[in-house]
């Protein structure tokens, strides 16, 4: 999933860049309204409110941290912690070296993920992304100078940049709001975990 590179920018930064953008009137009122939310989005992440930015990730993009967070096939990040936290037991037959590589990949990794929601994960994830590198890339992704086309298809919208790394971004209209989606073959991929869960239950 592509919710990144890092996704801060600078609110001058941004501004300067508007100022220099062509005119809009080539654009219909849908992709009036993606080019919007990814302002907002922008918005969130100048004001480094993850707590914002969860709440403008569609639904499918939310499940994919709950899946990391909470998964157990393949294991997710509460499966992690606690198996390699158990390895660490005194009685555990576990050798210095390998004690050496679990502390340290432990370091990477929430000290109690039982007690996060995906929610708090999400936001434990993004704090990272908050740099001055993260914001000029954004401001450079998200300006209308670098949009090359937004192509809506129903309540979904591809919006494809001039340059960047991805240059392609997924929306999705869910309750008349336009949200951050998850890209198409990771979508695919959910699907076909949800079908797989549903059929096993």
């Amino acid at each position: 999933m592509q919710l990144r590179p890092s996704l801060i920018f600078s609110a001058l930064a941004l501004s300067a860049l508007l100022a220099g953008c062509p005119s809009s009137s080539d654009w219909d009122a849908d992709q009036e309204a993606v080019h919007k939310a990814m302002l907002e989005w922008s918005s969130a992440v100048t004001r480094q409110s993850a707590d914002d930015m969860w709440d403008r990730l569609s639904p499918d993009a939310q499940d994919l941290y709950k899946r990391e967070l909470e998964g157990t096939n393949p294991a997710g990040v509460r499966a992690t912690v606690s198996l390699n936290k158990a390895a660490l037991d005194p009685e555990a037959l576990t050798s210095d070296n390998d004690r050496a590589r679990i502390k340290a990949l432990l370091a990477t990794l929430p000290e109690d993920p039982d007690s996060m929601t995906p929610k708090d994960y999400y936001i434990w994830r993004m704090k990272p992304e908050f740099t001055a590198e993260g914001a000029e890339n954004t401001a450079r992704l998200f300006s209308r100078s670098n949009i090359d086309s937004i192509t809506i298809e129903g309540e979904t919208a591809t919006v494809m940049l001039k340059a960047g790394d991805p240059k392609r971004y997924s929306w999705v209209r869910h309750d008349g709001v336009w949200k951050f989606d998850v890209k198409p073959s990771i979508l695919r991929a959910l699907e076909t975990a949800r079908k797989r869960e549903k059929q096993s239950d």
